[in-house]
């Protein structure tokens, strides 16, 4: 977590996507109510001099103090699906569920160092663990729980889950995604389409293990089906270059889909340091990049 000193989350500066009313520090307001001002005026002497007579209703003036600074909501949405149990065959790294539950984690803390507002809801094909946002460190610790408590298991369907968690969300913020996004369909990007359409910021953080990028090196293998009892044998390198092929072409297509909406995407491999990886998306998002 040293890595993290001195970073803070906020409001990405992009057009039709900002969350503006954040982190405004203080507006002053004025409201002034009075009466018509009479006057009568004329020469008092034949010297020039001039006296006026005035009369009106004092003036109330009240001025109010506007805290406009509302706190930034945000919404961790992390996918604890079937597939998320992965940590390699051959190289071992914590599971995707869990390095993207340390990201979460992290991410949980320095929303709530700020004083800002953090949800949860742990997804598969439906939401668990809904926690509604608040800002307080009992918050930090039943997102923990949460975290710690959660299984990878089951099928995905981040469409239907991001459809009902917008309809729970009270007002707009910052909605950040952890998953390996293997099952995202055209539902998935009508929802995320809703939250931008809302003017929510989108981050994205694309949870791989290194073998799912570069095949391992060994002599056979059995490939299985993340989420479903599909398999079959296979020699790596015979299938490595078609592979990778189709598994960049996989990860060309998320990125595109969100330049396009312009959400963040940020491709985490489990070996990485997610505290450090972390610091680092921060640093481009501030230099919007």
């Amino acid at each position: 977590m040293e890595a993290l000193r001195g970073v803070r989350l906020s409001p990405a500066r992009r057009g039709g996507g900002d969350v503006r009313g954040a982190r405004i520090n203080r507006i002053f307001a004025a409201r002034r109510w009075s009466s018509p001002i009479t006057a009568s005026i004329r020469p008092a002497t034949t010297s020039g001099s001039w006296t006026g007579k005035f009369s009106r209703v004092p003036t109330a003036i009240t001025l109010r103090l506007y805290d406009a600074e509302r706190n930034l909501l945000t919404y961790l949405v992390v996918d604890k699906s079937g597939s998320m149990e992965f940590s390699g065959a051959v190289t071992r790294t914590p599971p995707k569920l869990e390095y993207a539950a340390r990201l979460a984690a992290a991410l949980g803390y320095l929303v709530l160092r700020e004083g800002d507002e953090l949800g949860l809801s742990l997804v598969d094909t439906g939401v668990h663990q809904h926690l509604p946002a608040a800002a307080s460190w009992a918050q930090m610790r039943r997102v923990l729980d949460s975290l710690g408590n959660a299984r990878a298991e089951g099928k995905t369907d981040l469409g239907a889950c991001l459809e009902q968690i917008f309809a729970q969300t009270k007002r707009r913020g910052v909605l950040a995604v952890m998953s390996d996004f293997l099952d995202v369909d055209a539902r998935f990007w009508k929802a995320v389409d809703l939250f931008r359409s809302s003017r929510f910021d989108v981050m994205l953080f694309h949870i791989v293990h290194p073998e799912e990028i570069d095949l391992p090196a060994v002599a056979a293998a059995r490939f299985m089906e993340s989420e479903g009892g599909g398999r079959f044998n296979a020699e790596p390198d015979a299938v490595r270059a078609i592979y990778r092929r189709r598994f960049d072409a996989f990860l060309s297509e998320i990125k595109a889909n969100c330049q396009a909406r312009g959400c963040d995407w940020y491709l985490a491999k489990t070996s990485d340091d997610p505290y450090g990886f972390l610091r680092n998306c921060f640093i481009a998002r501030e230099n919007g990049r």
